[in-house]
């Protein structure tokens, strides 16, 4: 049983955790290597992070879906809100090469918009993976 407030609670630390990823994505030699924690990695964070603190007694399969997906969504929103921003006044100020493609993408904020949530349902469906994995060990240990 999925409670609310723990969803709540999955919410806010998902987003902090997606704008703190957010912001080290600007680092240019580290962007790659957050966009794919961000993808991957979010969702084994939450339900490890939740399950040493008991918010999460025993986990199954299916919440470990449904956390993953919730998790890699709402991080990777929380990454959008930090990043994109940023990188078009870094842009801006600077004039640098390396977020040229922010300064073309966020000409249109529809097509800005659309390429986002495209890739927080990716993001989404990549952490259910990996939340189905954390939720199998899991169960796998627990017998």
């Amino acid at each position: 049983m999925i409670k609310t407030p723990l969803l709540k609670i999955i919410t806010i630390v998902c987003l902090l955790t997606g704008a703190i990823m957010g912001v080290l994505a600007l680092i240019p030699f580290l962007s790659f290597g957050v966009l794919t924690l961000l993808m991957f990695i979010i969702a084994p964070f939450v339900i490890i992070y939740f399950k040493n603190l008991n918010l999460i007694k025993d986990i199954e399969i299916d919440q470990g879906i449904f956390y993953g997906g919730i998790s890699g969504f709402i991080a990777f929103i929380g990454f959008s809100i930090t990043f994109f921003p940023l990188a078009f006044i870094i842009d801006i100020i600077f004039k640098t090469q390396t977020f040229l493609w922010v300064s073309i993408v966020s000409k249109s904020f529809l097509f800005l918009s659309g390429i986002i949530i495209f890739t927080a349902m990716l993001s989404a469906l990549l952490n259910m993976f990996t939340g189905f994995l954390t939720a199998y060990v899991y169960q796998y240990f627990k017998k």
